[in-house]
């Protein structure tokens, strides 16, 4: 009985090689059968395996959340940084007209908007669209 759980185990490891290299429909079906086997694996395993996964589990989503935190740190950090010569720089330009341009931050890359001021002509109704008339716009200036 202790070493029934090896059965669903090596299924589910040989049917999880098998959704990895196969292209077809039926790899996918090979991937159900891998997750399901690796679960029942895991169900039938001795306490002591099972405790032994739950301490890899609990170290190493420790480990993560560490890698994670010094992260958030740094980036947190480097933003002050950006926010502070975006402050200097702000009180430096108002003396020289100068727009504060704001600093965003998406996925991990810094970006800047522009603000572009577009100015539209309205020019002759052309014709209707579902009962309404329909006008051309046209960008008339750029600021």
């Amino acid at each position: 009985m202790p070493l029934l759980f090896l059965i669903p185990l090596f299924t589910g490891l040989v049917t999880g090689y098998i959704f990895k290299t196969s292209t077809d429909e039926i790899g996918q079906l090979t991937g159900v059968v891998a997750a399901i086997s690796l679960i029942l694996s895991l169900v039938l395993a001795p306490w002591q395996i099972q405790v032994l996964m739950l301490i890899v589990v609990l170290v190493s989503t420790s480990k993560l959340l560490q890698q994670n935190e010094y992260k958030l740190r740094l980036d947190k950090n480097n933003q002050q940084q950006i926010n502070d010569g975006a402050s200097n720089e702000a009180v430096s330009s108002r003396s020289s007209t100068r727009v504060n341009e704001i600093t965003h931050k998406y996925r991990g890359g810094n970006y800047q908007i522009n603000d572009v001021k577009l100015q539209f002509s309205e020019r002759e109704i052309i014709g209707k669209y579902r009962g309404l008339p329909l006008k051309i716009h046209q960008i008339a200036k750029v600021q």
